[in-house]
């Protein structure tokens, strides 16, 4: 299973041109340096029509996924584009799963 290392401080591409709905890339987050709690925005950008969708996360390595912000809080419609996620787990596996999904979606993310 491909991972993505997202780097702190740094936007990265994790989802590009979904127009169906699809369970998104792999990524994890960088080792956080600082004390304390850290978090990440996700923002979709492109051609939103319609998007819901849900984080999930995995500590086995891919093996199970379990939801760690629902579709209502995440991506409800295509009136929320940008989601503020604290804390994030470094080290633990992350993907979107689009339940609902039309237009052509790139997701980006930069953690802090």
């Amino acid at each position: 299973m491909a991972n993505k290392v997202l780097q702190v401080a740094t936007a990265a591409l994790i989802d590009s041109a979904v127009t169906g709905p699809v369970i998104g890339n792999v990524f994890s987050f960088a080792e956080h340096k600082g004390n304390g709690d850290f978090s990440a925005i996700f923002q979709a950008v492109g051609t939103v029509t319609t998007i819901t969708a849900q984080l999930e996360i995995s500590l086995d390595g891919g093996t199970t996924w379990a939801i760690a912000v629902t579709g209502a809080n995440f991506f409800p419609t295509n009136a929320v584009t940008n989601k503020a996620v604290t804390p994030v787990i470094c080290g633990a596996l992350y993907r979107v799963n689009y339940t609902a999904a039309s237009g052509s979606i790139n997701l980006w993310a930069c953690s802090n």
